[in-house]
């Protein structure tokens, strides 16, 4: 098998607007950080062009094959790629694409592996917990497959370092009352048509790229609502930062020059001397102005002011 076998077809792309997978779970349910449910929407009703392939996603679908034979190495389970696309018995747009079947033995039943290569920031962040658009992501495969367990395969591509296989058992009540979700969502705004709302800065900026220079638009009283309810929070959240800062003077008044407080052993705060090096872009500026031009790329954005 060539490596660019690996990567899905454009066809397979394109196909995907037709119908809700499990990598579009989580960004319709809101739970995914990189996603919306404007956006899958507009990839899917083609009013937005569909994410190009990356090096790093390149890169996780090359790497396939080499993460199933670890997991076979790992646990002593056989795997095998599946080459359909499964999908839900009564509604058709409801599909899985898993990335192996793990095989049937005498002591395991059939199975869902999905493998996911990451860093170990992302790890780091995560403290331990299997990140919501992939446990989302696997419930599905799960409620579309019929299947009662899978296995996460992570790989993290900075170290060079391959996790143990983390097995998920299935949710019931959780893939029944996702599913409902979705259901609901398709026949609403992929039947029905209707726009999902923005929900963060960058659907709207998505929406409204650009200003009409010199328009002025009269407020309605609902608009004026939720202005008079953005300064109330603008000032809770002035009260909470200035006694945020507040005690952490206070604590730092009280570690002096050690660099933790700890309370029976367990550390309570850090503070440790560090440093940086910084480049120092004024000065760069400022000795080759030519240079820095040429390496200057221009950007366009909308920039919120409150009055």
């Amino acid at each position: 098998m060539k490596l660019k076998d690996q990567i899905p077809t454009q066809e397979w792309v394109d196909n995907r607007k037709d119908y809700i997978g499990g990598s579009d779970v989580s960004s319709i349910l809101q739970q995914n950080p990189y996603s919306t449910p404007l956006q899958v929407w507009m990839r899917k009703k083609g009013l937005l062009t569909p994410v190009d392939s990356t090096p790093i996603m390149n890169f996780g679908h090359y790497f396939e094959p080499i993460l199933a034979a670890r997991f076979e190495e790992i646990t002593g389970l056989k795997t095998r790629q599946v080459n359909k696309t499964y999908q839900h018995k009564e509604h058709s747009f409801l599909r899985a694409n898993i990335d192996r079947m793990v095989l049937a033995s005498e002591a395991e039943p059939t199975a869902v592996l999905e493998l996911k290569t990451t860093t170990s920031q992302r790890l780091k962040s995560l403290d331990g917990d299997i990140a919501k658009e992939w446990f989302l992501q696997v419930q599905h495969y799960l409620g579309i497959t019929g299947y009662e367990k899978a296995y996460l395969q992570i790989y993290e591509r900075d170290t060079c370092t391959f996790h143990e296989p983390m097995l998920i058992d299935r949710a019931d009540d959780l893939i029944i009352e996702n599913m409902s979700k979705l259901i609901k969502w398709w026949n609403v705004h992929m039947i029905g048509g209707k726009r999902p709302e923005p929900i963060n800065g960058e659907d709207c900026l998505i929406l409204y790229p650009d200003s009409s220079y010199g328009t002025n638009k009269e407020a309605t009283p609902g608009d004026y609502a939720l202005y008079n309810e953005l300064l109330q929070i603008r000032e809770r959240k002035e009260d909470v930062e200035n006694m945020e800062e507040y005690l952490k003077t206070k604590l730092k008044e009280r570690i002096g020059e050690s660099e933790m407080l700890s309370c029976g052993g367990k550390p309570l705060i850090k503070w440790k001397s560090t440093s940086q090096n910084r480049l120092d872009t004024t000065a760069i500026r400022k000795a080759h102005p030519e240079l820095c031009k040429s390496f200057t790329n221009q950007t366009k954005t909308r920039r919120l002011t409150v009055h």
